[in-house]
């Protein structure tokens, strides 16, 4: 494995740090041409060198320099820039802020700078295409061509049987017929070529007996043949059109036959008649197809044609076939080829004239002046050609050899080729140049196509195993880079074997494209304990980035040599990294590349691993098996470690693709047919099944839509196909398992959701997500538990209950769809093949128990699309008080974005970013009132203060200072407030009055006293109470449960009142009431004591 890195290992510290430098905080992004490092020459690289290579405490005993040391020394030495951007590349270098650098440094910051550089500009030129597409074919046997109309917009292909078919631009099937001949029965007739004629439109098809049929395909409904061009001497193998762009009705058409002769007819007036109509007969109808025999073109019969030919290949006397001929304007010659050694391809030059691009000279009545073969050239191969093409921009040609090499040729070097491509294995079937990228595409017979890089003459791109599989096919390449009406390329690739259409469509490029990697990244994650973003890609290069400002830090190449890499996580303490591949192994790396251990998952046989889960004391793998692969850290002495057993064995009856945690013991499992179970780590047994939304539940009265024994190579399922008496009930409930009608709910429910067919991946469950802030919440019936996947469903499960809570399609006509959370689960980010991420609010989503699932969806708090593929892995993290989003994408690219859209940048752009807080204008608008309303509030407080500083002293207070007395109670905030508490407090309902009662007035009436208030009772009340509060709550204001005296009396000594009674002035001894009580009814005072 290969190390690229810098010196030493970057700290958690910002890379920019406003404290230190002010005047950095406003540095704004530079050009890539502007950047000091690309305005470095060798020169300045020398000199910069020299002036390091002195004694000094650096490495190795070289010079080393703090910051302005470092730009006052650039300054003189360089003078092409100023010390502020010295400043901002001593940065860049001491990554971690060691405060010096050295040349060790510097030298290294350069390889990466020009490294980087490198890779966008190789980026640049791969193309990425999208998935082979089928067409669907009438033809029954092998296709001869396929070719774009330009009139019509439309393409077309023709089979040797004649069986002709067009589709539009959408790929979708407009027209199918047949043609053919009266010349001969049709079990013998072959199309053996065909070229549309453009501008007119027309199309010539050459028949294997021995003529030419000219059609017009102006008609809608009909396919009529007007010319039929006879009496051929050989058979015709290939043809090609040319009409002058300067003068329409100049054409020719030339073609090769079994003979060795290129024969070319010179047109005259082909926009009004290809051949001169003779006048019918007198009382007879027009003939709608006109036969032209050859020898009447020669003897000049027909006036606006002309016929001329000659001999270009012949080998041991005799005649070779014609692959392929071709008429170029630029060089005003035939360019031809056959599968001869010593005259592989021919170029016959033309007699030249006074213009240029005057190819026929005619004159008014007169037959066109046919051209002559000046001289010809011949090119020496070895085998033959099978195919060429030229190109007029870069003045070569193309030779697709039998001897499975790529020759490019200068037209006027016969002896030497400029360039060989080497590469294929097997004979090279056809090439074709795509112009306006500067590349080539060659396809062998063994179904290889590759893209090279015309000018470095170099691969760069490589297709195989995608095609369809089978014997020995005959084969066809149309590269379509047409534009349409919009302006937009198409670039399409059809590529034919036998009767089979497949198509493969070029995805759309950003101009000036970003790569992070050369190969589709599989994943990207944050690591906290050194603030980088750690990405690796299907190659198997591992790279490190400083998050808070994009800068590549480490690479490592080729961590699994030359497998694929499928995964990447870290253990819990950030330390570690776990790196997975199609080689069944799991890679164990620090930070600086050393390996330290390799987990054989599947016993040394190659395994799909899909994810890797860290643990505590163990490791969890899944992804190609139906169970569980554990590595306990018990096990992990030797390099090669294999797994242990997994005490719950196969609970699943599909393969494993996800896993996830929540303490203490909770681990959750999803598989390929959307079954979900429930761990408990402690014993690894499952203890609940989750199969609402699965393939196994879903049943339909004795009938299995699929069984658990299918396995995932043999289905071919399509909920489309349903019976039409199933419900489709969008609010459908979640009904027990052997209900009969739970089935078909569902199945209406899950085909009706994203509009999308079902098929089998349709129940895979791609990620599950526990929701840790809600762990308290699940057994109140909250959900816990999201999961994803197929068609872009997102569901909110409770695993104590084992209950769909709500359902929702996040993303429309999906195939399938990945999803984070944030830590304290306020927001769920999900992301499709598209390219495209939503952000969802949950924080109140899903939160109770409910009778039926919630379909509705979750607020959606924004939208953007970071990537043009798909997107494989998501995180989500916070930095510098932002919640940022990075996602990793099979268009080698990782992206960091914040949650409200707004974009960071990609890792591995020229341009380094810095990453501030940030508030959405939502909320800015929120600050903005709330801070209005606390002004408003100030405002008014400092006005009620301004006139309370108008006071005076009362004047009773200046007359008798010694009497006078502040009632704190009225005049402070405090007795104010306890005041209206008192007053707005319920009044206690008061008992009625007894009248007439004697007993009551004893001492006027002289009765006496008797009945439940005599005097005897009264007192034994009052004693009582009194006790009771002295004894039961001893304690005052003061915590001694005596007054202020410290004796526990009143004023006077006696414990007795003003009368020397201990009675009240109506001399019972109780309150107003009647009750003893006061206000509050409980006896006490307002401390609640009992005293005062």
């Amino acid at each position: 494995m290969s190390v690229l890195s810098s010196p030493t290992r970057s700290t958690r510290e910002p890379l920019y740090e406003a404290s230190k430098s002010p005047e950095r905080q406003e540095r704004k992004s530079v050009g890539l041409d502007q950047k000091l490092e690309n305005r470095l020459n060798m020169k300045d690289l020398e000199r910069l060198k020299s002036s390091f290579m002195v004694e000094g405490e650096g490495y190795d005993n070289r010079l080393s320099l703090t910051r302005e040391q470092f730009c006052e020394a650039l300054s003189l030495l360089l003078k092409k820039g100023s010390r502020e951007e010295y400043g901002d590349l001593f940065d860049k270098i001491d990554v971690t802020r060691e405060g010096t650098v050295d040349w060790d440094k510097f030298a290294s910051h350069m390889l990466l700078e020009f490294y980087e550089k490198d890779d966008r500009v190789k980026s640049t030129q791969v193309p990425q295409w999208k998935d082979l597409k089928a067409l669907p074919s009438p033809h029954k046997e092998i296709v001869q061509r396929v070719a774009y109309l330009k009139n019509t917009n439309r393409y077309i292909a023709i089979s040797k049987e004649g069986c002709v078919s067009m589709w539009g631009q959408d790929m979708k099937a407009q027209r199918s017929l047949k043609t053919g001949t009266d010349s001969c029965k049709a079990r013998d007739l072959w199309i053996t070529h065909f070229v549309p004629l453009q501008l007119i439109n027309k199309m010539a098809l050459a028949f294997t007996s021995k003529e030419i049929a000219i059609y017009d395909l102006s008609s809608k409904v009909e396919f009529n043949c007007q010319y039929k061009v006879q009496d051929l001497s050989y058979t015709p193998l290939c043809l090609d059109y040319w009409s002058n762009p300067n003068n329409a009705n100049e054409a020719i058409l030339v073609w090769g036959d079994v003979g060795g002769y290129i024969n070319i007819l010179f047109f005259n007036s082909a926009n009004i008649a290809l051949f001169e109509r003779p006048p019918a007969p007198a009382g007879e109808k027009q003939e709608p197809c006109l036969n032209v025999h050859l020898h009447d073109i020669v003897s000049g019969k027909y006036k606006n044609a002309a016929f001329a030919k000659y001999e270009a290949h012949r080998e041991n006397g005799k005649g070779e076939w014609i692959r392929e001929v071709r008429y170029s304007q630029y060089l005003e010659c035939f360019i031809s080829c056959a599968t001869t050694t010593t005259n592989a391809v021919v170029i016959g030059w033309m007699e030249k004239h006074t213009s240029v691009n005057q190819n026929v000279a005619t004159s008014k009545g007169k037959q066109p002046e046919k051209k002559g073969i000046q001289r010809k050239f011949e090119f020496s191969v070895a085998q033959g050609v099978n195919s060429f093409d030229y190109n007029d921009h870069l003045n070569l040609i193309a030779t697709a050899g039998v001897n499975n090499h790529v020759c490019l040729w200068n037209p006027y070097v016969v002896f030497k080729p400029n360039g060989v491509l080497r590469g294929h294995m097997t004979s090279v079937i056809q090439v074709q140049f795509i112009k306006n990228r500067g590349q080539l595409i060659s396809f062998s017979k063994d179904k290889v196509l590759r893209i090279w890089d015309v000018q470095l003459q170099v691969c760069i791109q490589r297709l195989a195993g995608i095609f369809p599989k089978g014997p020995e096919v005959y084969s066809t390449l149309f590269y379509d880079e047409g534009k349409d009406r919009q302006g937009q390329e198409r670039n399409r690739l059809f590529i034919t074997f036998n009767y089979q259409i497949t198509v493969l469509d070029m995805k759309t490029e950003v101009k000036d494209r970003i790569m992070s990697h050369e190969k589709p990244v599989v994943s990207g994650l944050y690591n906290n304990v050194y603030n980088q973003v750690v990405s690796v890609c299907q190659a198997g290069t591992l790279v490190m980035w400083i998050v808070d400002s994009g800068q590549k830090v480490k690479q490592f190449n080729q961590v699994h040599g030359n497998s694929e890499v499928t995964c990447l996580a870290q253990d819990q303490s950030q330390t570690r990294l776990y790196t997975g591949s199609t080689d069944g192994t799991v890679k164990v790396w620090d930070f600086n590349g050393h390996c330290y251990h390799s987990l054989e998952c599947s016993g040394g046989q190659p395994a799909d691993i899909g994810q890797i889960l860290v643990l505590k004391r163990s490791i969890l793998v899944v992804g190609w098996a139906k169970y569980i692969a554990v590595f306990r850290n018990s096990a992990l002495r030797e390099f090669h470690v294999q797994p242990a057993d997994w005490k719950g064995g196969q609970e699943h009856a599909e393969d494993i693709l996800c896993l996830d945690f929540m303490g203490p013991n909770a681990l959750a499992s999803g598989s390929y047919d959307g079954e979900i179970v429930i761990w408990n780590t402690n014993s690894e047994h499952g203890s609940r099944h989750i199969a609402q939304r699965s393939r196994r539940g879903l049943k339909s009265r004795g009938r299995t839509f699929l069984t658990r024994e299918m396995t995932r190579q043999a289905t071919q399922f399509n909920l489309a196909n349903l019976d039409t008496s199933l419900p489709a009930d969008p609010g459908a409930t979640t009904l027990p398992k052997d209900d009969p009608r739970s089935a078909k709910s569902r199945a209406s429910r899950i085909s009706k959701g994203s509009g999308d067919d079902q098929n089998e991946f349709s129940w895979a469950v791609v990620k599950l997500v526990y929701l840790e802030a809600r762990r308290g919440n699940s057994a109140g019936g909250g959900a816990n538990l999201v999961s994803c996947g197929g068609n872009g469903w997102v569901r909110f499960w409770n695993t104590f209950h084992s209950v769909l809570l709500a359902e929702f399609v996040a993303h429309q006509h999906a195939g399938s769809i990945i999803m984070a959370s944030d830590k304290m689960n306020q927001y769920l980010v999900t992301a499709d093949v598209d390219g495209s991420v939503k952000v969802w609010n949950i924080l109140e989503y899903a939160t109770s128990h409910v009778d039926e699932p919630i379909t509705d969806l979750p607020p959606l708090m924004s939208q953007f699309q970071p990537h043009q593929d798909m997107i494989n892995s998501l995180e989500v993290f916070e930095r510098n008080e932002r919640l940022l989003i990075v996602s990793a994408s099979s268009d080698c690219s990782v992206a960091l974005w914040d949650i409200y859209g707004n974009k960071i940048g990609i890792f591995g752009q020229e341009e380094h970013w810095r990453i501030d807080p940030y508030t959405p204008p939502s909320q800015l608008e929120e600050d903005e009132m709330s801070e209005r309303e606390r002004e408003e509030t100030m405002e008014d407080f400092l006005v009620e203060r301004e006139e309370e500083s108008d006071w005076e002293p009362d004047e009773e207070a200046i007359s008798q200072p010694d009497t006078y007395r502040i009632n704190t109670w009225d005049s402070t905030v405090l007795g104010k407030d306890y005041q209206e508490l008192r007053v707005q407090k319920r009044e206690r309902r008061q008992p009625g009055t007894i009248p007439d009662l004697p007993y009551l007035h004893w001492e006027r009436t002289g009765q006496p006293p008797a009945g439940p208030y005599s005097v005897s009772c009264v007192c034994v009340c009052v004693f009582v109470c009194v006790s009771v509060s002295l004894s039961v709550i001893p304690v005052l204001r003061n915590g001694s449960g005596m007054d202020q005296n410290g004796s526990g009396m009143d004023q006077n000594g006696s414990g007795m009142d003003q009368n020397g009674s201990s009675m009240d002035q109506n001399g019972s001894g109780m309150d107003q009431n009647g009750s003893g009580m006061d206000q509050n009814g409980s006896g006490m005072d307002q401390n609640g004591s009992g005293m005062e």
